[in-house]
């Protein structure tokens, strides 16, 4: 590309403001020596004078502050989601790390140190994993339930 089409790219930026001191200066040189360019130059000058005089559209009152308070409102909800989010995580790793860590606690001291070498410590312990988990799950299907039931509250006010 040659400087001639350079500057002809820049007509429009320059009619519009839109350029830096050192470009304009040069679409400036190039406008006293190209007459084409000036011509150019000027029909991208009226052409930005009139975009400049349209009116301005004015949203009607209050819907920027409605907007507002809605994206608000639902950037709250989102901070709150993620904090339920997290707080649900934390309790859930916390009381499984409880709940593992209780049973062989327990054993220890109720049955003594033997007592976790014996083979039907294995067993009590996978029926006591096997309880654990189906009372878990109890609790987050319930925790679903109840999470759904919150939501289409919410959605009816």
């Amino acid at each position: 590309m040659n400087e001639h089409e350079e500057m002809r790219e820049l007509l429009s930026l320059a009619a519009a403001g839109a350029l830096g001191t050192a470009e304009e200066e040069r679409v400036a040189r190039h406008i006293r020596s190209c007459t084409a360019c000036a011509a150019e130059f000027d029909e991208w000058r009226l052409l930005a004078g009139g975009m400049h005089r349209l009116p301005t559209p004015q949203p009607p009152p209050g819907l920027v502050e409605r907007s507002r308070i809605r994206a608000e409102a639902r950037l709250a909800e989102e901070a709150e989601r993620r904090w339920h989010r997290g707080v649900m995580v934390f309790l859930i790793v916390f009381a499984w790390v409880v709940t593992l860590a209780s049973w062989p606690v327990f054993r220890l001291v109720s049955g003594g140190l033997l007592y976790m070498f014996n083979s039907n410590w294995n067993q009590a312990w996978l029926r006591f994993a096997s309880f654990a988990t189906f009372a878990w799950l109890v609790g987050g299907v319930a925790a679903v339930v109840l999470s759904i039931h919150q939501r289409r509250e919410r959605r009816m006010t």
